[in-house]
């Protein structure tokens, strides 16, 4: 008589549909302590060892490999446990006894994907990967074996997975859940209760009530982003053949390079093009410049772009002058100056809505946020390094590069921006005031709130 493995797994009855599901693509939005990795889990598990498939693959991404480690490893091998023929923990892998592997990857080394196929697809907290991930990395791994892919989530305001979710919701041939703490009768309501006394009401509704719109904590640019787009500065905008375009980047040597193409205009600053990519040579980038056919009046690199090298004894600055682009270094000041001239250009920044990487662009500005100390419970100074940062950056090098004074002189109006400076004194903020030298006027500029 056969033996028989019983993998000790009860499903909630939340997710018993989401286990009955026949759709190839599906979306979980649901709310913290819901048990959503957990069920995602024994899915993908059982998917694994159910397959007919020869040689079949399948892969939990997490936005960080050491995040996917944390979050879903010991999940991986204590529910799968009786159907795990060998274990490779280096790896993050298992093999099932069938053949099957399913392996914990992290988005922030995508290359580690890049040549791979897939059976099926867990994307863990995919609202906090970089956008391009699936479309760029992970689709691709799919389509030889029509593998299937479920995107599972808490919302964090309107960014990849929001799309993902809209997109699930009107779509046939998706699986789709959006489950709030109110409704789905997981968690006890005392507990919901204490939760809501202790976190404040935008963290509750974004944690527990999956609402999109609920306010992001310690982002620098969201509400700037927010308002662009209800003030229809999202718009289709054509390129003015009069005018020079100036390119604003961010080198990345382990991390991708962020390029943003605009020009300076009496009302304000046209971003054209965006354009990130990661792992390329500089010869890639001198190509991608060429081929977009613009007449450059700058291209700003890093200030530490003299010694940024893309696996060659020669900078990037010596390379892209070699390649007859008018390069030039952008000021070196302190990243909290960058995000405050950051902040004084966007309310006149119009965003090019035909360039179809410009939605991961904002995506990336709106994402942006302070570092949070969780000892400390609060958000510090410094920026968190994730995704986002580097289209940040990018952004930043276009507004210290700016022509002040060219493209905002109505922001010099009284109705311009204000800043209170410790004191609850008020001053007229300028960004040449950016350049001056603080040990000489006195003003810290990092305390400054807008």
């Amino acid at each position: 008589m056969a033996e028989v493995a019983a993998i000790e797994y009860e499903p909630r009855a939340q997710f018993i549909p989401f286990h009955q599901r026949t759709a190839r693509w599906a979306c979980m939005v649901v709310h913290r302590r819901a048990g959503k990795t957990v069920a995602c889990v024994n899915d993908i598990g059982a998917k694994a060892i159910y397959t007919k498939k020869k040689d079949a693959r399948y892969a939990y991404i997490a936005p960080f490999y050491r995040q996917a480690k944390d979050v879903a490893w010991v999940y991986l091998k204590s529910y799968l446990a009786p159907v795990i023929s060998r274990i490779r923990e280096s790896e993050l892998r298992v093999e099932l006894v069938n053949g099957s592997w399913i392996t914990l990857y992290g988005a922030d080394n995508p290359d580690a994907l890049r040549g791979l196929y897939f059976d099926g697809v867990i994307l863990d907290e995919f609202g906090d990967c970089r956008p391009s991930l699936w479309g760029s990395v992970v689709l691709p791994t799919l389509v030889d074996r029509m593998g299937w892919a479920v995107f599972i989530g808490t919302p964090k305001g309107k960014n990849e997975v929001y799309r993902v979710h809209q997109r699930a919701a009107k779509t046939e041939g998706w699986y789709h859940l959006l489950l709030a703490a109110s409704r789905s009768g997981i968690v006890r309501p005392a507990e919901l209760e204490e939760m809501r006394a202790q976190m404040s009401e935008e963290q509750y509704d974004q944690e527990m009530e999956c609402s999109f719109d609920a306010a992001l904590p310690g982002t620098y640019y969201a509400k700037h982003i927010a308002a662009a787009e209800q003030e229809g500065r999202v718009m289709s905008l054509a390129l003015n053949p009069d005018q020079p375009v100036d390119v604003a980047t961010d080198i990345g040597r382990r991390d991708s390079t962020a390029i943003f193409f605009y020009q300076e205009r009496p009302d304000g600053i046209a971003i054209l093009d965006f354009e990130e990519h990661s792992g390329e040579s500089v010869d890639f980038y001198i190509d991608l410049l060429k081929s977009k056919g613009y007449t450059y009046g700058d291209v700003w690199l890093p200030h530490d772009a003299k010694a940024q090298t893309f696996a060659t004894k020669r900078s990037a600055l010596e390379q892209l002058h070699d390649a007859d682009l008018p390069v030039r270094l952008a000021p070196k000041l302190a990243i909290q100056d960058g995000i405050e001239a950051s902040r004084y250009v966007l309310p006149v920044c119009y965003f090019n809505s035909d360039c179809e990487r410009m939605e991961g662009a904002l995506d990336a500005l709106r994402s942006y946020k302070r570092v949070y100390n969780e000892i400390k419970r609060q958000y510090m100074d410094n920026p968190d390094h994730d995704w986002s940062s580097n289209t940040a950056d990018a952004f930043r090098q276009m507004a210290l590069t700016v022509k002040r004074g060219k493209s905002f002189r109505k922001m010099d109006s009284r109705d311009g921006p204000r800043i209170t400076l410790p004191g609850e004194q008020t001053y007229d903020f300028t960004l040449d005031q950016l350049y001056e030298d603080r040990a000489g006027n006195g003003r810290n500029w990092n305390n400054l709130r807008i």
